[in-house]
């Protein structure tokens, strides 16, 4: 009688601990369309970010990570990594070029003709522009820095050194855009 009772205690305390279990377990973030997007890690009911299209495979995900510079062209980096960025979709262009939507914890790789270029950005609230000049052969980081409280959002664009690096390998590249045909 008492191996009876201590069953069904048994059985009823991995019943109850189960469930609270799989309350804590979430759908991964991958949508079926090859997206990429991202989630805060707070319990606030938040929505994740996607990313309007499709993203680069993890192949040129780890390509890009390598950060090598590209005969004859610039490569430019835009990495939006900071704790205070957790929403929004903010759209970049280099030029007045294509449109690349970017998530909190993902990056740009872009490549184009060396020289002075203006990198924009825009969201709902706003847009800010940046010039960007470099030779051949370099490799130059920029920062889509953003703050979001409930009194003030706010993004910004900075030029960036190599400790860039590591907040971009953390990330997820979003796009490779090619500027002028090469590569």
């Amino acid at each position: 009688m008492i191996t009876i009772r201590r069953r069904v205690a048994i059985v009823s305390v991995l019943s109850l601990g189960s469930l609270q279990l799989a309350g804590c377990a979430e759908r991964p973030l991958r949508p079926p369309d090859d997206r990429y997007c991202f989630r805060a890690k707070t319990r606030s009911g938040s929505k994740p970010t996607c990313t309007p299209g499709p993203v680069p495979d993890l192949a040129a995900d780890e390509k890009a990570k390598r950060f090598e510079p590209v005969p004859g062209s610039l490569v430019v980096y835009v990495v939006r990594r900071r704790w205070g960025d957790a929403a929004y979709v903010v759209n970049v262009t280099m030029d007045g070029g294509e449109l690349v939507g970017t998530t909190p914890a993902s990056f740009v790789r872009l490549v184009v003709p060396p020289g002075l270029h203006k990198l924009s950005f825009e969201w709902k609230k706003g847009r800010g522009v940046l010039d960007v000049r470099g030779d051949a052969g370099q490799v130059v980081f920029v920062e889509l820095i953003g703050s979001l409280w409930f009194w003030n959002e706010w993004y910004r664009l900075e030029m960036g050194d190599s400790s860039i690096r590591d907040r971009a390998m953390k990330s997820r590249l979003v796009a490779d855009v090619k500027v002028g045909g090469r590569e």
